[in-house]
C-alpha cells in the first residue's frame, strides 16, 4: 500500500515546518516527519532506531552498532552487543576493502570510524538506512524486518563514483549470542554455541546447546536455546569464518581485523571456538555503475523452517518486495488517526513517532538502548496497549486477556513476567493489579463493547478459565483487603513509583495517589455494573468511592496540596513539613483528573504544582529532590538529586500533568508543559537524547545536567503523550455518554484539524478558535452541517460512515 494512504499535511503545517529543528547540528526530519535524518554521527549519545515485527527485532544506532532478538529482547538475543555509550562500537558490521589499493573502511561509522566524504543515517518507521561515501564508493545500506517472517533483512547498494573499475571486497560480520543478554559470563556462554557453514546455501548456521533459562524437569543450564539461526547473502561467498580470534587477529580490534588483510581465510566452525559469522564477497563495479547485494539473518524453531526462510529471501528482488511491505504496513497501521496543528513537531510525534515507539519499542520489542527488558510489565504494557484503542482495538483486547492470564486466584499479579520462560516477579506493589480494570474500562468506553468482560482466561495458580469480569472483581477485592483503618489503600512495596520500594513493607504505610487512582476506577466500574444490571455491585462501588474520597480529603490534604503517602512509621511523605520531597506531582494531577478535589482544593493544588513542580523542561515528579538515602522510603532516595524519579522530569507522569492543566482550563500551562517535553525542539548539546522519540526522564534542576534526556524508547510516556495530545489538548475523548469535544488549545493554536475513528465510523474534526466574542458559550459544534446543543457527539448508529464536525471555541 503506498505512502499516500496518509493524508497530506496542510498548508498551515507546512508553513510551520521551518520551526522544527533547523538549529540541530546533528540532523533533521524528512518525508513529512516520517524519517529522521542524522547527518553528523557524533551525536551526544547514541541516537537509535528500534525496528521489528511482533516477534523479531533489532536496535541500531547512528554508528551502526546494535543487536538483534527474537520473542524476548533479554532471553532471546541472537547477536552480541556491548552497552557502552561513550564508545558505541559493537554489533553487526559490513566492512569494505578496495582489493586493488588495500583500503579498508566500514559502511557505517562503527567500527572503523573513517572520515566519510558523505554520511547520513535515515531512521524511518520500520527501517533504517545508512548512506555513506568513501574513496568515491557510495553505499546505501537498508536494514529492516519483514512484517511477519522472523528475518532481519539488509539491502546494500554500492555505487562506483570514480572513473575506474573497482573490485570491492565486502565483509559482513556479527557475533553470535543465541541466548540471554546481557550475560556476565561470556567466556562460559560461548562454550555451548555451535556454528557451521552451509556451502550450498552460502550461509553460516548457529545454535546454542545451553540456555540460561531453567526448566522444572531438568534444572538450570540444562536446556537448548529453542531456536536455530542463520546468516546468508544473495551473492556467492568467497570466504567464511566462524571464529572471532581468527577473524580479528591478536590484539587487532574491530577497527582493523586481520582477516581483511588476508587473501585466504582459514575457516573455523564447530563447537570449540569463539562463535561469529563473517563472510566475504567480491563485488566488481564498472565506473559510474551500481551493484546490489542482500543479506538475511533468519531465526526459526526448526532447520526446515529456517531453510524455507533462507530460500524465500535468496535474492534482492524478494528483499526489496519485503521492504515495500514493511513501509506500507506502518503507513496503513497509523493512517486512521491523524492530527494537524500549528506545531509541526507535535504533528510528527502524534502522527507517527509516538505510536511507532509505543508499538515497536514497548509492545513488541520491549526494548531500548538503555534497557533490554524483554518482559511484560503488568502495569506497563497494559497502559501501552491503549495506543491501539483508536486504530486496532482488538490488539488492546488481546493484551488485556494476556495480562489476565498472569493474575493469581487471590487477585494479585506478577509485577512482570518473561515470555518464553513464563517466569514472573511477585512483589508487594499495590497498583499493578488495578491497571487491568483501568485499561478494560477505557476499552469499553472507546468501543462500547462489554463482551470483553466475558472473555475467559485461567489464573496462574488455577487452570479453570473465568470471565474477565471475575478477574477484575478479584483485583478490586484484594485492594479492599489491603486498606488501612483510616480507609486508605496500603502502599506496600510501591504504587506505580517503584522507587518507593520500602514505604509500606510492613503493611502500614498508605498511598494517597493510589487512593486517587482507585476512586476513579470505582466511579467507572459502578457505572459499568449499573449498565450491565448488577445494581448491588454498582451500589457497593459507589459507596466505597464516596467513603474513599472523604478519607482522602480528611487524611491526605496537607494544607496547599495532597500528600503522597505515609510510611510504615506514620511519617508523612510529600508534606510541607519535610525538608526534601515536600510535594509529589501524581498526588496532585490525579486528584484533579479523578475529581477527588473540589474546585477550591483543585485550584490550590494546581497552583502548588505550577509554583513548585513546573519547570522549563517539564513537570518534576517531586521537589525538592532527596539528597540522602532513606532506607525507610526506598531506592528513589538513592538516585543522585535531579535524576529520574528523584526530582527529575519522569516523562510518563509529566504527560498526566498536561491532562490536569487541560482539565483546569490552564491553556498557557498546557502549552508550556507540552513544549517542555517535546523532543523535536530541544538543543541537542543540552538535551543529548534523540529528537524523534520521548525519553523516560529528563534531569531536573538539582542535576548539573539540567535538561539532559535519557532512557529513550523504552518508556510508557510515548503511548501516554499521544493519548494526552489527542484527548486533552485537542480534547477529543470518549466518555460514557459519547465522544466529548473539549479542546484546551495552547496559545497560538488557532486552528486544528484531525481525523479520528470512533466505534466504526470516521470523524473529520475541524477546530478553530474564535477571534471575537461571537461564540456565546465556550464552544459551538456542528456535525454534518447541523448544530448540536451539546459538546458530546452521541455514539454513531451506523458503522462505516464519515462525519464532518466543525468546532468553534474560545
Amino acid at each position: 500500500m503506498p505512502n499516500s494512504i496518509i493524508p497530506p499535511v496542510s498548508t498551515a503545517t507546512r508553513a510551520a515546518a521551518e520551526r522544527v529543528a533547523p538549529a540541530n547540528p546533528y540532523g533533521h526530519f524528512l518525508a513529512e516527519g516520517r524519517e529522521y535524518c542524522i547527518t553528523n554521527p557524533a551525536t551526544p549519545r547514541p541516537w537509535v532506531n528500534i525496528v521489528g515485527n511482533q516477534r523479531m527485532g533489532f536496535a541500531v544506532s547512528q554508528t551502526g552498532s546494535g543487536f538483534t532478538w527474537i520473542d524476548n529482547s533479554q532471553l532471546g538475543v541472537i547477536t552480541r552487543w556491548q552497552q557502552e555509550f561513550a564508545h558505541d562500537a559493537s554489533g553487526k558490521f559490513i566492512y569494505a576493502r578496495d582489493a586493488d589499493r588495500d583500503e579498508v573502511w566500514s559502511l557505517t561509522p562503527a567500527p572503523c570510524f573513517v572520515d566519510f566524504d558523505n554520511y547520513a543515517c535515515r531512521n524511518g518507521l520500520g527501517y533504517s538506512v545508512f548512506e555513506t561515501e568513501y574513496n568515491n564508493v557510495a553505499s546505501r545500506w537498508t536494514m529492516f524486518c519483514d512484517p511477519t517472517d522472523t528475518v532481519e533483512l539488509w539491502l546494500v547498494e554500492l555505487t562506483n563514483n570514480s572513473d575506474r573499475a573497482r573490485r570491492i571486497e565486502l565483509c559482513s560480520f556479527l557475533e553470535w549470542n543465541c541466548g540471554v543478554s546481557p550475560s556476565p559470563r561470556r567466556e562460559f556462554h560461548k562454550l555451548f554455541i555451535e556454528t557451521s557453514f552451509d556451502p550450498e546455501r552460502g550461509c553460516i548456521v548457529a545454535r546454542n546447546h545451553m540456555w540460561e533459562v531453567p526448566t522444572e524437569r531438568h534444572g538450570h543450564w540444562n536446556a537448548d536455546f529453542p531456536y536455530v539461526s542463520a546468516f546468508a547473502a544473495t551473492e556467492p561467498v568467497q570466504a567464511a569464518q566462524g571464529d572471532k580470534a581468527a577473524f580479528l587477529g591478536k590484539n587487532r580490534g574491530f577497527a582493523a581485523p586481520a582477516a581483511l588483510t588476508q587473501d585466504i581465510w582459514q575457516p573455523r566452525f564447530g563447537r570449540h571456538d569463539d562463535p561469529i559469522a563473517a563472510m566475504r564477497h567480491v563485488i566488481a563495479i564498472p565506473a559510474g555503475e551500481s551493484r546490489k547485494i542482500g543479506f538475511v539473518l533468519a531465526v526459526s524453531e526448526s532447520n526446515d523452517d529456517l531453510g524455507t526462510l533462507l530460500d524465500r529471501y535468496s535474492n534482492c528482488a524478494a528483499i526489496e518486495k519485503s521492504l515495500a511491505s514493511a513501509k506500507a504496513d506502518w503507513s496503513k497501521r497509523l493512517s486512521a488517526h491523524r492530527i494537524d496543528t500549528p506545531d509541526t513537531g507535535v504533528n510528527y510525534l502524534a502522527n507517527d513517532w509516538l505510536r511507532y515507539q509505543a508499538i515497536v519499542g514497548r509492545m513488541w520489542g520491549r526494548c531500548g538502548y538503555y534497557q533490554q527488558s524483554g518482559a511484560f510489565g503488568f502495569r506497563d504494557q497494559l497502559q501501552d496497549s491503549q495506543v491501539w484503542l483508536t486504530i486496532d482495538p482488538a490488539e488492546c483486547r488481546k493484551q488485556i486477556n494476556l495480562h489476565a492470564k498472569h493474575q493469581f486466584a487471590d487477585g494479585s499479579v506478577y509485577h512482570w513476567w518473561h515470555p518464553l520462560s513464563e517466569q514472573g516477579h511477585i512483589t508487594r506493589m499495590t497498583d499493578d493489579l488495578l491497571w487491568l480494570s483501568f485499561v478494560t474500562a477505557n476499552y469499553i468506553r472507546e468501543t462500547g463493547d462489554t463482551s470483553v468482560l466475558q472473555d475467559a482466561t485461567p489464573f496462574i495458580d488455577d487452570a479453570e478459565p473465568v470471565a474477565l469480569s471475575e478477574h477484575i472483581r478479584r483485583a478490586f477485592n484484594r485492594v479492599f483487603e489491603r486498606t488501612s483503618p483510616r480507609g486508605l489503600p496500603y502502599i506496600g512495596a510501591g504504587d506505580w513509583n517503584d522507587g518507593l520500594s520500602a514505604a509500606g513493607l510492613q503493611e502500614k504505610g498508605e498511598s494517597i495517589w493510589l487512593g486517587h487512582f482507585l476512586a476513579g476506577l470505582l466511579a467507572d466500574w459502578s457505572h459499568i455494573h449499573e449498565t450491565l444490571g448488577d445494581k448491588a455491585l454498582a451500589s457497593d462501588y459507589r459507596s466505597r468511592h464516596d467513603k474513599l474520597v472523604s478519607a482522602l480529603n480528611e487524611h491526605g490534604w496537607d494544607g496547599e496540596w495532597y500528600m503522597r503517602a505515609t510510611l510504615d512509621s506514620g511519617e508523612k511523605l510529600g508534606s510541607h513539613t519535610a525538608r526534601v520531597g515536600k510535594i509529589f506531582l501524581n498526588a496532585q494531577t490525579w486528584a484533579i483528573l479523578n475529581d477527588i478535589a473540589d474546585a477550591s482544593r483543585a485550584q490550590q493544588c494546581w497552583s502548588s504544582v505550577c509554583k513548585h513542580l513546573v519547570s522549563e523542561v517539564g513537570a518534576l515528579l517531586l521537589s525538592p529532590a532527596f539528597d540522602t538515602s532513606v532506607a525507610d522510603i526506598g531506592y528513589i532516595t538513592r538516585y543522585a538529586p535531579g535524576m529520574r524519579e528523584n526530582g527529575g522530569v519522569y516523562t510518563h507522569a509529566a504527560t498526566w500533568a498536561i491532562a490536569a492543566a487541560a482539565k483546569m482550563r490552564d491553556s498557557a500551562t498546557v502549552g508550556k508543559l507540552l513544549d517542555a517535553i517535546n523532543p523535536t525542539n530541544k538543543d541537542p548539546q543540552r538535551y543529548w537524547a534523540e529528537p524523534y522519540v520521548t525519553p523516560g526522564n529528563v534531569d531536573g534542576p538539582e542535576s548539573p545536567h539540567f535538561g539532559r534526556g535519557g532512557w529513550t524508547w523504552y518508556t510508557g510516556s510515548a503511548a501516554w503523550l499521544h493519548r494526552i495530545i489527542s484527548e486533552w489538548v485537542l480534547g477529543i475523548r470518549p466518555t460514557w455518554k459519547g465522544l466529548l469535544i473539549d479542546p484546551c488549545l495552547p496559545p497560538g493554536w488557532d486552528e486544528v484539524t484531525l481525523t479520528r475513528p470512533y466505534r466504526g465510523c470516521t470523524y473529520r474534526i475541524h477546530i478553530e478558535r474564535a477571534d471575537d466574542a461571537s461564540v456565546g458559550p465556550d464552544i459551538e459544534l456542528a456535525i454534518d452541517g447541523a448544530g448540536l446543543p451539546t459538546n458530546v457527539l452521541p455514539a454513531p448508529r451506523k458503522p462505516d460512515e464519515t462525519h464532518d464536525v466543525r468546532v468553534r471555541c474560545r
